[in-house]
Order: structure tokens, then C-alpha cells, then sequence
């Protein structure tokens, strides 16, 4: 767990215990608290957090990877704008299908 944690690369660990929910009103509680159950992995869907700054979609993204790891599930963390950053390069580059392959939706 500790190894998958330092791959993760989360700038911090953060955790749905610490999430602060009178803090983000705005923020639908019992659906956060379904993505918990990491059962959305299991479907193969996809989650975007969408918010104002400062409502905590950083915070949330990183407990649900957290949660995946503590599952054993292998995570990576990036934010959108590092992943356009990546992708765009890979583009450039000529490698775009094999990062998108190996570093970004494996």
C-alpha cells in the first residue's frame, strides 16, 4: 500500500474522513459518499468533479485515489491542466497513443 501510495504521486494524502461537508454546501454528501465504495471503478465509468475553486474537488479526487489504493488498485494523480500539459507534448512528440496507453488511462 505504501509503494502504490508514493506512486499515486497525490501532492498529499487526503482522506473523505477529513473532506469538510458544511464547508462545500453545495456539494451532494450521499453521492460523494457512494463514490467511496470505488464501485464506479468497477463499472469502468468515469467521475468528473466540477465546482468553483476552493470547494474541495482536489480533495476529493485524491480520497477517492486514496481509497483505491488502500483496495489495491494502482493510481496516478495529475491534474487537468498537467494531463493536457503531458498530452499536448506527447502530441507534438509523436507519442500521444503511447502515453495515453501507458502513463495516462492505465
Amino acid at each position: 500500500q505504501a509503494m502504490y501510495t508514493r506512486m499515486a504521486a497525490f501532492p498529499a494524502v487526503k482522506t473523505f474522513e477529513e473532506y469538510d461537508f458544511t464547508f462545500a454546501t453545495g456539494a451532494p454528501q450521499k453521492q460523494l459518499q457512494s463514490l467511496r465504495s470505488l464501485s464506479f471503478i468497477e463499472r469502468n465509468e468515469n467521475i468528473v468533479l466540477l465546482g468553483p475553486s476552493g470547494v474541495g474537488k482536489t480533495h476529493l479526487a485524491i480520497a477517492m485515489g486514496y481509497e483505491a489504493v488502500r483496495a489495491g488498485i494502482k493510481v496516478r494523480f495529475t491534474t487537468a491542466a498537467d494531463l493536457l500539459l503531458q498530452l499536448s507534448t506527447a502530441q507534438r512528440q509523436g507519442r500521444y497513443k503511447t502515453t495515453l496507453q501507458r502513463g495516462v488511462m492505465a
